[in-house]
């Protein structure tokens, strides 16, 4: 065993001892919640890791793609509001027809009048009256949709899908997005990129903050499904309080008193329902992060993973053996 292995599981351990003062010392919920986050940071570092540690791309624009994520929570999950979409929905659907629209013109019009001198002006052109149509839509839209009971809703909901799916469309969300920026920002290098995508990350994290019709913005969304029980539905299932009665049967036997003893079951039901969610909670998390290790592991022997390496470790050797870099 090397020293680097030793330092690993030396590492570990010192968690593991940690979590175990936190469970004994104080409570296992907590140690449960600071594992769920670490597992979560976990996820988080290894697409940071395939950033820089594969293709030495320095982006601190992490919590952009975050943020993406809780919005498509939202969208996947919340039932839609019927009420919203009756009085805005149809003004939303337009200005997003525009926007695409004005996004094929300018296309097309920098194709058409490419060796014209005054394309740049006619392109300028065409976005201000595509501005000019989409708001005239968009404007009217998003105050009818916000005005719709804003203290519950005020925004248009989403597919009142089963939360679970909202993983694989955050991550379809977050892909798309990073191509986009892929497409602008990799031609910069060192702290211009760091800047750029600081940037992009806080351009979408405003967005998401002030167009409260698309996610009620800094408000809170309730009622969205947990892909887990509910503590209070554990509290009341028969299979659930045997288990925890079974599994506390020497302490409660050795209590004499029927109403102490019924007192005490409540009490441990309580606390064995939040524990139990929280495991759920850990395994989910747990098949979630050996999974993507396992595709990062993939990607890194893969061909792919040897171009980025090399175009890491040398942009210039790389290209000149023909690497698209």
């Amino acid at each position: 065993m090397n020293k680097a292995n030793r330092n690993e599981i030396l590492a570990i351990g010192v968690m593991v001892l940690l979590f175990l003062l936190v469970g004994f010392g104080q409570s296992w919920s907590l140690s449960l919640s600071i594992l769920n986050m670490c597992i979560i940071s976990a996820v988080m570092a290894l697409g940071i890791n395939i950033q820089w540690g594969y293709a030495g791309i320095f982006n601190v624009g992490i919590m952009g793609f975050t943020a993406l994520g809780g919005l498509a929570a939202v969208l996947v999950s919340y039932s839609p509001v019927h009420e919203a979409w009756k009085v805005g929905g149809l003004g939303m659907i337009i200005s997003l027809f525009l926007l695409i629209l004005t996004i094929v013109a300018v296309y097309f019009l920098n194709r058409i009048f490419n060796k014209n001198k005054y394309k740049y002006w006619i392109i300028a052109l065409a976005v201000i009256i595509g501005l000019l149509l989409i708001n005239a839509f968009y404007r009217p839209a998003v105050i009818a949709i916000e005005n719709v009971n804003p203290a519950v809703t005020g925004f248009l909901g989403g597919l009142g899908l089963p939360i679970i799916f909202s993983w694989i469309v955050g991550g379809i969300f977050a892909a798309a997005v990073a191509f986009v920026i892929g497409k602008v920002a990799l031609g910069l290098r060192s702290d211009y990129l760091a800047i750029a995508t600081l940037g992009i990350s806080e351009i979408i994290i405003a967005v998401l903050k002030h167009e409260d019709w698309l996610s009620r913005g800094v408000k809170n969304v309730i009622g969205l499904k947990r892909p887990v029980p509910y503590e209070i539905d554990l509290q009341k299932t028969d299979w659930f309080i045997s288990l925890v009665t079974y599994i506390n049967s020497s302490k409660l036997s050795a209590i004499s008193d029927s109403l102490e003893s019924e007192k005490i079951l409540n009490q441990l039901v309580i606390d064995s329902s939040t524990i139990f969610v929280k495991l759920c909670y850990m395994i989910l998390f747990t098949l979630v992060l050996l999974f993507i290790l396992y595709l990062a592991n993939k990607a890194q022997i893969s061909p792919w993973g040897r171009m980025m390496r090399a175009i890491r470790d040398n942009e210039v050797s790389a290209n000149a053996m023909g690497k698209d870099v």
